[in-house]
C-alpha cells in the first residue's frame, strides 16, 4: 500500500511538471459596455486547425486551458457585429475583447435544423423533429431522445448517469421534484432539449471539483417566454372494473420571465394515473436521521405493468413553485400538498423454501390506504464564480393510514397509522480568493419523529403495537480547497451529532412466538471527521483521490455497553476524456462503517399480521469493497449514443439475517455469525437516430448477480439471486399520416439456495402503437400490449391489452377527444417473484373496460 500511493503521488508530480497556460476573458459591446453573452471563441493554431472553443457566458466571460499559446489566434464571432481575431503572441490575460455592430450580407439559403448538435460540453436536442402529433408533454418526447433515459418513476438520466440539475431557461425553479415540468409543459412550447455535460452547478468550484453528471435545460420557444401559458383539461367517463364513474383532470399555469418564474398545478384522477412521480424529489439526499417504518402492511405492488392497468386510485395533487431573481442571489418557495386514496385486491402464495420440506402461506388480500403529504421548500441561493451561498428551510408532513383484510392461511384484520413529520435546515457558503482558494462552510439540522401505530384483529384476539421513533441530527463542516495548475487539494473537517429515542410496546403475543415485546433504546453519537482529497488534471485526465476518516463515540444507556470506533474508507476514481465522443471512468473504494443503528432493538417488533423482527444485541462494524469501470460514446452527427458500466462489490458483516418459521408465523432475527455478500452487475446501452423516418431506437440490456449467506431454520444457507434482461425499442414516422412506437423486453430471473436450484422463470413484454393522422384536425390511435409471463417452468400466462383514443383538434385552443382503455376487458394478472429465501406467486385485480371523453383547453 505504501508503494502504490508513493508511485502515485509520484504520478502526480512528474505529470504535473507540464504547463499549462489560461487562456481567459471577457467580451463587450464597444459602444455600450455591457457584457455579451453567446460570443464564439475558437481558438485556432498556426497550422489553422481549431484547438478549443469556448462560449461567452452571462456575465460576457470565457475560459480555456492549451499547453501552450505560441502561434495561436483568437477568432470572435456573434451575429450583428463585426468578426474580429486577435494574436495570442505576448498576450497577458484576462483580456478585454470589444466588439463592433456590423451587418453581414447573407446569401439566400435553404436551412434544414439539425436532430442533434454538439456545441462544446452542450449537446442540443431539436424538439420539433423528435416530437409526435399524439403527444402532450416534454416528457414524451424525452423519450425518444437518443442518450436520454426516462424511467416509469420519471427520473431522467443520460448516457446512464443521473442528471444532477434541471434548468428551464438556465433556472433550477424546481430542484428535484423536476416530474412536475416534464410531466406538466407542452412540448409545444419547448424549442430545443440542451444536455450539458459535466455539469458543475456551483459556478465557484467551476476549474477546482470535477463533475461527470450532466444536466438538462429547457430551451422555451418565443412564445412562452416573458408571458402567462396554461392549458387545461377536464375529463369523464365509465369504468366496468371497478364499476363507477371516472375523472380526470388538470390545470397548468408557467410563466418564465428574466426575473421571475411560476409553475403551479392541480391535478386530479382516479383514471389509474399515478401522481406520485410528478411529485417525488430525485435529488433528495439520504436524511440524516436514518428513520425507516418498522410497520409495513403496504398494499402490493405489479412489476411489469403501468399504474394504468393495476392502480385504483382516487388522486390530486397541488403544487405551487415560484422563483424570483434579485440583485444578489434568487429566492424559491416550493410547496406541494398530494392525496391518495389506492385500494387493493390480491391473492397471493408465498413459499418459504426449507430443508424439512417447503411451507406455504395462502392468502386474499383487500385493503384501502389513504395518504396525505404536505411538503414545503423555501431556498435563497447565491450562485456566483467566486461566492455561493445556500440556505434551505424544508419540512415534509405526511398522514398515511392502511386497512387491510386478510383470508386464507391466516384470516385476520389489519390497520395501521403511519404518520412521518420532519423538518431540516441547510445551510451552504464557499467563498473564492484570488482565484485558486476555497473556504466552505457547512450546517445541517434535521429532526424526526415517526410515530407508527399497528392494530391485528387475530382469531377472535386484538393485538395492537405502537412504536415511537424520534431522532435528532446535525452535521457541522468546514473546509478548505486550493488549486494550482491542475491540481486541487483540500481537507474538510467536521463533527457529526445524533441523538435518537426508540420505544415499542406489543400488548401480547400469539402463544407459539418466544421473545420481549417491549423496547426502550436510546442510540446516541458523536463523531468528529476529516476528508483530505486531492484532484488531479491533466490535459484530459482527471484523478481524484478522498481518504476520510473518522472516529465515532456511541453510547446506548445501558442497553450495550458504550464503544468508540475508527473508521478510514479510502477511494480513488480515473476519469479520461480523450477526445468529446467518448468518456471512461475506473472508480474503487474499501472501508469500513457503522451497522444500521435501526437494528438495535432487543425486543420483538410486529411488522404485519405474521411476520416480526428483532435487532441485534451487539454492536457491530461493516467491511466493503467496490470497482467500478464505465464508459460513454457520442457521435452527435450520426445520432449515436452508448453507454456501458460493470461493477464488482464485496461486503462483510460479522451478523447475519435468520429466518424462523413457528407454525405461520416468521420470525427474522440477527445471530453472531459472518456473512460475506458478493454482487455483480454489468448495465450497457445503445442509441441511434433514424433520419429517414424521423425516429430512433434503442437497444438496452443488464444482468445482475447477488450472492449473500442467511439463516433457515438455525441452518446455514447460501442464497444466489441472478437475472438479466435485454430490451429494445423503435419509433418513427415513415410517412406524414402514420407514426410509430413499439418496445420489446425479456428477461430470466433464478433463485438458488444452497446446492438446490429453482428454474430460470422468464417475462416477455410487448408493446405497440399506432398512430394514424388522416386529416390535420383528426387523429386516431390504437396502442396494445403483450405480456408473457411463466409462472412455473413450461407453464406461460398469456395476456393482451388493447386501447384506442380518438382526437378531434377544434382549433389550435380546443381539442376534443374519446378513448376506450382496456378494450378486451382483462381483469386479472398472475406473476412471480422471488426473494432470498422465498417466491411469491400473486393474483391481482386489473382495472377493467374504461370509456373517457375529455376537453383540452390551451393559450
Amino acid at each position: 500500500m505504501k508503494h502504490f500511493i508513493a508511485y502515485i503521488l509520484f504520478m502526480f508530480t512528474s505529470v504535473g511538471a507540464i504547463a499549462q497556460v489560461d487562456v481567459k476573458g471577457v467580451v463587450i459591446d464597444d459602444k455600450s459596455k455591457e457584457p455579451l453573452t453567446g460570443a464564439s471563441i475558437i481558438m485556432k493554431g498556426a497550422d489553422n486547425t481549431i484547438k478549443k472553443f469556448a462560449i461567452s457566458d452571462k456575465d460576457g466571460t470565457f475560459f480555456m486551458t492549451v499547453a501552450s499559446v505560441a502561434g495561436c489566434r483568437l477568432e470572435i464571432s456573434m451575429m450583428g457585429f463585426e468578426k474580429k481575431n486577435i494574436t495570442l503572441d505576448n498576450t497577458s490575460f484576462p483580456i478585454t475583447i470589444k466588439m463592433t455592430y456590423g451587418a453581414v450580407q447573407l446569401k439566400e439559403v435553404k436551412i434544414k435544423a439539425e436532430r442533434i448538435r454538439e456545441q462544446g460540453d452542450t449537446i442540443s436536442y431539436n424538439v420539433s423533429s423528435f416530437a409526435r402529433s399524439q403527444d402532450r408533454s416534454i416528457s414524451d418526447v424525452l423519450k425518444r431522445m437518443p442518450g436520454i433515459d426516462v424511467s416509469k418513476s420519471g427520473k431522467i438520466q443520460y448516457q446512464g448517469e443521473d442528471i444532477n440539475k434541471f434548468y428551464i431557461e438556465g433556472s433550477d425553479l424546481l430542484g428535484g421534484k423536476y416530474g412536475i415540468a416534464t410531466n406538466g409543459i407542452s412540448h409545444d412550447d419547448v424549442g430545443a432539449v440542451e444536455v450539458m455535460e459535466n455539469h458543475q452547478p456551483m459556478q465557484v468550484l467551476s476549474g477546482i471539483s470535477f463533475s461527470n453528471k450532466a444536466a438538462i435545460n429547457l430551451k422555451l420557444k418565443n412564445k412562452a417566454k416573458a408571458t402567462w401559458s396554461f392549458h387545461g383539461d377536464a375529463g369523464g367517463g365509465w369504468s366496468w372494473q371497478p364499476e363507477g364513474a371516472v375523472w380526470d383532470g388538470e390545470l397548468f399555469a408557467m410563466c418564465a420571465m428574466s426575473k421571475f418564474q411560476n409553475i403551479t398545478t392541480l391535478r386530479t384522477n382516479n383514471t389509474g394515473e399515478d401522481l406520485t412521480s410528478s411529485n417525488t424529489d430525485f435529488f433528495a439526499n439520504r436524511r440524516g436521521t436514518g428513520l425507516s417504518n418498522y410497520v409495513n402492511i403496504g398494499l402490493p405492488g405489479v412489476p411489469s405493468l403501468g399504474s394504468k392497468r393495476t392502480l385504483f386510485n382516487r388522486s390530486a395533487l397541488v403544487s405551487a413553485n415560484n422563483l424570483w431573481k434579485l440583485s444578489r442571489g434568487e429566492f424559491k418557495a416550493n410547496i406541494d400538498y398530494s392525496y391518495n386514496r389506492v385500494l387493493a385486491n390480491a391473492s397471493n402464495t408465498t413459499t418459504y423454501f426449507l430443508d424439512e420440506g417447503n411451507r406455504i402461506i395462502t392468502e386474499n388480500r383487500d385493503g384501502t390506504e389513504r395518504d396525505h403529504s404536505l411538503c414545503g421548500k423555501f431556498i435563497y441561493e447565491l450562485n456566483q464564480k467566486t461566492a455561493f451561498v445556500n440556505n434551505t428551510l424544508q419540512t415534509n408532513i405526511n398522514w398515511n393510514d392502511i386497512k387491510l383484510s386478510t383470508a386464507g392461511s391466516i384470516p385476520t384484520a389489519q390497520s395501521a397509522d403511519l404518520p412521518d413529520y420532519y423538518v431540516n435546515n441547510s445551510f451552504k457558503m464557499i467563498k473564492k480568493f484570488n482565484g485558486k482558494h476555497l473556504v466552505t462552510f457547512e450546517s445541517r439540522n434535521e429532526w424526526e419523529a415517526l410515530p407508527q401505530t399497528l392494530n391485528i384483529g387475530l382469531n377472535g384476539n386484538t393485538y395492537r403495537q405502537h412504536v415511537g421513533d424520534h431522532a435528532f441530527y446535525t452535521h457541522e463542516s468546514a473546509a478548505y480547497a486550493f488549486a494550482l495548475k491542475g491540481i486541487a487539494i483540500s481537507l474538510e473537517g467536521g463533527i457529526k451529532g445524533y441523538w435518537r429515542l426508540m420505544d415499542s410496546e406489543l400488548s401480547e403475543l400469539p402463544q407459539q412466538l418466544p421473545g420481549l415485546t417491549e423496547n426502550v433504546v436510546n442510540t446516541n453519537s458523536f463523531t468528529v471527521y476529516a476528508i483530505p482529497k486531492l484532484e488531479y488534471w491533466i490535459r484530459r485526465v482527471n484523478l481524484t483521490v478522498n481518504l476520510p476518516v473518522s472516529y465515532a463515540h456511541y453510547s446506548f444507556d445501558k442497553a450495550m455497553a458504550n464503544r468508540g470506533e475508527v473508521y478510514f474508507s479510502p477511494s480513488l476514481s480515473f476519469n479520461w476524456k480523450p477526445n468529446n465522443r467518448f468518456t471512461g471512468a475506473i472508480r474503487g473504494n474499501i472501508g469500513s462503517s457503522p451497522m444500521n443503528l435501526n437494528l438495535i432493538h432487543p425486543g420483538l417488533v410486529m411488522t404485519d399480521y405474521r411476520t416480526l423482527k428483532s435487532g441485534v444485541e451487539n454492536f457491530y462494524n461493516l467491511s466493503s469493497q467496490k470497482v467500478s469501470a464505465s464508459f460513454s460514446y457520442k457521435h452527435t452527427r450520426y445520432g449515436l449514443f452508448a453507454d456501458g458500466m460493470v461493477m464488482h462489490s464485496w461486503s462483510h458483516q460479522p451478523y447475519t439475517l435468520s429466518q424462523q418459521l413457528y407454525g405461520d408465523y416468521v420470525v427474522y432475527s440477527y445471530a453472531d455469525a459472518d456473512n460475506d455478500e458478493k454482487m455483480f452487475l454489468a448495465v450497457g446501452s445503445l442509441g441511434k437516430t433514424l433520419d429517414f423516418m424521423r425516429g430512433s431506437c434503442n437497444i438496452s440490456g443488464s444482468f445482475n448477480r447477488n450472492e449473500s449467506k442467511l439463516l433457515s431454520q438455525q441452518q446455514h444457507v447460501q442464497s444466489v439471486n441472478s437475472n438479466w434482461n435485454v430490451s429494445g425499442k423503435v419509433n418513427g414516422s415513415p410517412w406524414r399520416w402514420l407514426s410509430l412506437e413499439y418496445a420489446i423486453r425479456y428477461s430470466q430471473k433464478r433463485l438458488k439456495i444452497s446446492n438446490a436450484s429453482t428454474q430460470w422463470l422468464s417475462a416477455l413484454t410487448n408493446e405497440l402503437t399506432l398512430d394514424f393522422v388522416p386529416h390535420p384536425k383528426w387523429e386516431w390511435q390504437i396502442s396494445g400490449e403483450h405480456y408473457r409471463n411463466e409462472l412455473t417452468e413450461g407453464m406461460f400466462k398469456n395476456i393482451a391489452m388493447l386501447d384506442t383514443k380518438l382526437i378531434f383538434k377544434a382549433s389550435k385552443l380546443i381539442e376534443l377527444s374519446a378513448s376506450l382503455t382496456n378494450m378486451l376487458n382483462n381483469k386479472q394478472y398472475n406473476y412471480t417473484t422471488y426473494s432470498q429465501l422465498s417466491s411469491f406467486e400473486s393474483q391481482r385485480q386489473l382495472r377493467g373496460r374504461q370509456l373517457l371523453i375529455s376537453i383540452t383547453l390551451r393559450k
